[in-house]
């Protein structure tokens, strides 16, 4: 992601340099009549302009950081790192892998513990808190994650380690909803990072087909290989 947010940037500078030099002559407009104002009291003077020059660098990032789409990324990654903390953290839990990328998209932790294989899909919303019947694109992130289970049974087939594979979609952000208990959409299970509890214990049980720790650990094994192989592959075929 880093690399595509790179050059996206590098896209914004050199088609909007124009609106760019607009807005850095309005600051300047703005810190000669600043200048003016200190004039007039400039026992301020350091206070004032120490404060204009703090708003005005933070106000540039954030503009910058909007406009090439960078903000909710890496806040989404930033939630998708809690949910593995509290992943590696829950009871009869023997491997977690993350980031397992394939050509169109990734599966953001593979859980692999006493109570099954699941493939976690972290969504995060924002904004006011929703209800559970009011979560926005609920079945296209259901879909998402089903579709993303799928995927990693068919490359632990693939691999010789054949398991079921459980989707479980965690909702994160201000707008998830709160869910004491863990729910399900058919066969997708689905939790909140603000109740991680709920989910976290229910790992040891979720699914009838109970994993035992040296089928876990082949299967883990063979994902973080596949990893390796995917990421030396996006190395040498760079977009």
């Amino acid at each position: 992601m880093d690399r595509e947010l790179r050059v996206a940037r590098r896209r914004l500078l050199q088609s909007r340099w124009r609106d760019m030099a607009a807005a850095l002559g309005a600051f300047a407009v703005s810190g000669g009549l600043l200048a003016i104002l200190v004039s007039s009291w400039p026992f301020a003077a350091g206070l004032v302009v120490g404060a204009y020059l703090g708003v005005l660098t933070v106000m540039l990032l954030v503009l910058l950081a909007i406009a090439d789409g960078s903000v909710l990324p890496r806040l989404g990654r930033a939630f998708e790192g809690m949910v593995g903390d509290e992943l590696d953290k829950a009871p009869g839990v023997l491997a977690v892998v993350s980031g397992v990328s394939f050509a169109h998209r990734d599966v953001d932790h593979v859980v692999l513990a006493r109570g099954g294989c699941f493939a976690v899909e972290v969504k995060a919303s924002f904004g006011r808190r929703n209800g559970r019947g009011e979560v926005p694109d609920l079945d296209s992130k259901l879909a998402q994650t089903r579709n993303g289970a799928r995927q990693i049974e068919l490359l632990l087939a693939s691999r010789g380690v054949p398991l079921p594979v459980s989707p479980l979609l965690i909702l994160a952000g201000s707008g998830a909803p709160d869910m004491a208990a863990i729910g399900r959409y058919g066969d997708v299970l689905v939790g909140t990072l603000r109740n991680s509890d709920a989910w976290r214990s229910a790992l040891m049980g979720l699914d009838s087909h109970h994993l035992d720790e040296v089928t876990a650990r082949t299967a883990a094994a063979e994902l973080s290989a596949f990893c390796q192989e995917r990421t030396g592959y996006e190395l040498a075929n760079p977009r």
